[in-house]
């Protein structure tokens, strides 16, 4: 499967800079998280070694059987990968000149929508979230052949935080329960999916808190979404233009839903951050 990545990714330090894209102190933080991202993609879907304990040797051994291209999608210079990093990762870096950059996400559809017949599969992503299951596109995909191509799988996103009240965490929950009445009232659909992928009962249901900064469509799907009146409207409605433009355009035309309880892990994408699992916040039992 041939897959395209695009990364909306930006960093310039402001005075009293409000997002980690915009704080000094977060530069090296930030400069992490975008190389793991795209180490990981090369690292779960590449060309991997064995180590041969017996003869003490690498063993070069077969690429994935995905092929995934990257861009990184900037402003100008405000982004925080080298050169040199780029040509030893395969990494394509689309430099935009934009007058405001909270609408990156936006320049990243316009990217997908460019090479809408060249790949099978079309990624948007943050730049702080990293894939550690080499199964993930195999997963979209099993869900997509099995509930149809107007339905979209949105990963769970987690955190990893020692001080947290467990070192996992799953970012979910209504944003407000109006809001996510909103999103889903776009696409009317059922409320859970049932299946069973790799023999094991699995639970799917409509999304409550529909962000996680990412999506993975299909040609088929991506091609649909252009013909869509909505296509490029630039609607900054749901929270700001970072979520809108990772999350609104889909809800608009897709019903999107993620693992729920504890099928949660079967599609996870990681929030290199700690941000939202560090807040001090009560823990009541489950439900």
């Amino acid at each position: 499967m041939r897959i395209l990545v695009t990364i909306a990714h930006y960093f310039s330090a402001e005075v009293n800079g409000r997002h980690a894209s915009t704080k000094e102190a977060r530069r090296e933080d930030r400069r992490r998280a975008v190389e793991e991202l795209i180490c990981a993609y090369r690292g779960q879907f590449g060309t991997s070694t064995t180590l041969d304990v017996g003869t003490r040797s690498f063993q070069q051994g077969v690429g994935s059987d995905d092929d995934v291209d990257i861009v990184a999608v900037t402003t100008g210079e405000k982004h925080l990968l080298t050169s040199e990093f780029c040509f030893d990762l395969r990494v394509k870096v689309a430099k935009l000149e934009l007058e405001n950059p909270r609408m990156l996400g936006f320049s990243a559809h316009q990217i997908l929508a460019q090479r809408a017949n060249q790949y099978d599969l079309f990624v948007f992503s943050e730049d702080d979230l990293r894939i550690n299951d080499p199964s993930f596109f195999s997963k979209l995909a099993w869900f997509n052949q099995t509930y149809g191509q107007k339905r979209v799988l949105f990963p769970n996103r987690i955190e990893w935080n020692r001080k947290a009240p467990t070192l996992k965490t799953y970012i979910d929950g209504d944003l407000k329960p109006q809001i996510a009445d909103q999103m889903n009232a776009f696409v009317p659909d059922e409320d859970a999916l049932y299946g069973a992928p790799l023999g094991r009962q699995t639970v799917f249901r409509r999304a409550r808190n529909p962000h996680s900064g990412f999506f993975a469509l299909t040609r088929d799907q991506l091609n649909y979404w252009m013909r869509r009146p909505h296509w490029m409207d630039r609607d900054v409605s749901f929270i700001s233009p970072l979520e809108s433009a990772a999350t609104l355009g889909i809800a608009k035309t897709f019903s999107i839903y993620k693992a729920y309880g504890r099928s949660a892990g079967f599609l996870e994408i990681e929030h290199l951050d700690s941000a939202f699992s560090s807040l001090k916040l009560p823990v009541v039992p489950p439900l």
